[in-house]
């Protein structure tokens, strides 16, 4: 690779780390199928576990997601420990968390360009692969839907190391090689239950490399054996975590035989072959992903893919001789995926991302080719799609989430009430009489914040001061006004004389109490907070930028003063200056 392409592809590496932990939102399956549970069973943090962890659904395998989800976690609790015992106590902090989860993913998606270059270099050692490795490491799909923790983009890692698996079998037809072949379609399987899809021609194609081989017994036997030891395992230590079945050493096996064992692709696949069950999620049109959801992953390499397709069915003569059976595969493997889900009536681009592999080996003999056009093309699309969900969307969540968490989440929390009411000035310091605060977050407009990332304790061990996330969503702007209408409102004048480290709180039975909430300033303000004097909103935190693509257009008018993310603390009576004019 020349000199300038070397350096630049060094960049791109470097940018994609680096990119990872810019607090772009694309999706709440990214902290709630992964993250949330890693922290809350390793760090012993509150967390919310959605309906897919619930032990009579358990449709979401523990195995894979502790693979790229548990690291990190694990990390930071042994560095916490190792740190206390040498007299350094650290506090595990809302960006340490965020930081090392996001780091750690965009490691592991080298796995990707690693898979593919040896792959294609297993199979045809004299390729050029400068512009290939230079078009995998620019795309946005790999720099930031493989930085974020999908288990798509897991699935998508694993699909790319079965390539490199198939090319090395269609070379020598190792039985380790197909051992590991079955360990990890099986992995991949318990990973989404999009890969087997994908995974597919995989399988056919290690049949047909087989079948001229003269082990071919020992071959079936190796692959299968990695498949049904791998998936024997998993279901194993998905039993034991759902608690379908007990630990007691190899008793474990009757265990299982006498009672159900927890299978979470069969329960993932029941759920999802049911059309009203898709329903709640939503019900696109099947050619939803053929049209909107490859072009807006890969653009102008779609068109590339497509392209040689036709160039492919319509023009046998212009078939390489030495195409093998890896490309073949490859582009078998994007046809399948995207047909079968196409089928679906449930469909979300990200369920795709396993199409990148394949795409891009299936591909690789044009892009030495490409016109410079289709590379101008390419970097424009990737670099406005890189900035679209990999900078600004939803972009104020995880900035609000540790903000909350450094000013109202405490271990202990003292007050000083106010004469004559029930209001009260509250910290973290040795001042006042020892209290129990809650703070009730209202998330208007915006996605569910990861309830992790506050780092508090669960409920079994609470704290002096917390942090409650509500998200009112389904809700129209009238029924928003009422539920800040009807909450905790503290006193406005209290809370703007309130010294840096203070919060103002009114105190409700045996606590104090009080109401933020978290709106985007392209939200409708008059409809939300109507001037009717009988509650205003105080702004404590913003950050920008943070755009709403459900409020695209409203941003688009106004850019600069409707992308931030802002925080009010609801406080009684008029505004100040309404205040002032009715007296």
């Amino acid at each position: 690779m020349a000199r300038p392409l070397r350096v630049l592809h060094i960049g791109l590496l470097l940018a994609r780390v680096l990119l990872s932990v810019v607090p772009a939102y694309i999706h709440p399956d990214e902290f709630f199928q992964a993250p949330e549970i890693a922290a809350s069973d390793l760090l012993r943090v509150d967390a919310l576990r959605t309906w897919e962890f619930a032990p009579e659904l358990a449709v979401r395998s523990i195995v894979p997601l502790y693979m790229f989800a548990g690291p990190p976690m694990l990390f930071l609790r042994l560095l916490a420990r190792a740190l206390a015992a040498l007299g350094w106590p650290m506090d595990v902090t809302t960006w340490m968390v965020f930081g090392a989860s996001r780091v750690f993913m965009a490691l592991l998606s080298f796995s990707v360009d690693v898979s593919v270059y040896a792959a294609i270099r297993q199979r045809n050692r004299a390729a050029r692969l400068q512009p290939t490795m230079l078009l995998l490491a620019s795309s946005y799909c790999l720099t930031v839907f493989h930085a974020h923790t999908f288990s798509n983009a897991f699935a998508s890692m694993i699909l790319a190391v079965c390539f490199y698996l198939l090319a090395c079998i269609e070379t020598t037809a190792r039985l380790a090689d197909l051992f590991a072949l079955g360990g990890c379609l099986a992995l991949g399987t318990f990973a989404h239950i999009s890969f087997p899809m994908f995974a597919a021609p995989l399988g056919l194609a290690c049949l047909v490399v087989l079948a001229a081989q003269a082990n071919v017994l020992a071959g079936l036997c190796s692959l299968a054996a990695g498949g049904l030891m791998t998936a024997c395992a998993i279901v194993i230590i998905d039993s034991l975590y759902y608690g379908s079945s007990q630990w007691s050493g190899l008793g474990v096996f009757p265990g299982l035989l006498l009672n159900r064992p927890t299978c979470t692709v069969v329960n993932n696949l029941v759920y999802n072959t049911s059309r009203a069950n898709l329903a709640i999620h939503g019900v696109h049109p099947w050619y939803m992903h053929a049209t909107v959801s490859m072009t807006a992953l890969f653009g102008p390499l779609y068109l590339l893919a497509l392209a040689k397709l036709w160039t492919f069915i319509w023009r046998p003569t212009s078939r390489s001789p030495v195409e093998s059976y890896l490309t073949a595969t490859a582009g078998a493997s994007v046809i399948c995926g995207v047909a079968v889900l196409s089928a679906a009536p449930h469909q979300e681009v990200r369920f795709l991302l396993p199409a990148l592999p394949g795409i891009v080996i299936s591909t690789w003999r044009w892009h030495h080719l490409a016109s410079r056009r289709f590379w101008w093309w390419w970097a424009a699309f990737n670099t406005c799609l890189l900035v679209a969900y990999g900078v600004v969307h939803q972009a104020g969540v995880v900035p609000v989430v540790a903000h909350l968490a450094s000013t109202s989440v405490w271990p202990t929390a003292y007050c000083r009430p106010q004469h004559t009411t029930t209001d009260a000035l509250c910290a973290a310091g040795l001042v006042g009489e020892p209290a129990a605060l809650k703070t009730k977050v209202l998330l208007v407009s915006t996605y569910m914040a990861p309830r992790h990332l506050l780092v508090q304790p669960s409920s079994d061990n609470p704290v002096g001061a917390s942090v409650e996330l509500v998200d009112l969503l389904g809700l129209d702007d009238n029924q928003i006004a009422d539920a800040i209408r009807n909450s905790t409102l503290v006193s406005g004048a209290l809370a703007r004389v309130a010294s840096p480290g203070e919060l103002a709180f009114k105190r409700v039975a045996r606590r104090y109490e009080r109401t933020l909430l978290v709106v985007p300033s392209s939200a409708n303000m008059d409809a939300i907070a109507p001037t009717t004097g009988d509650f205003h909103l105080w702004p404590v935190y913003s950050y920008a930028p943070h755009v709403n693509f459900d409020h695209i257009a409203r941003v688009l008018m106004r850019p600069l003063l409707r992308s931030s993310l802002n925080v009010y603390v609801v406080c009684e009576g008029p505004p100040p200056l309404l205040a002032l004019n009715h007296a």
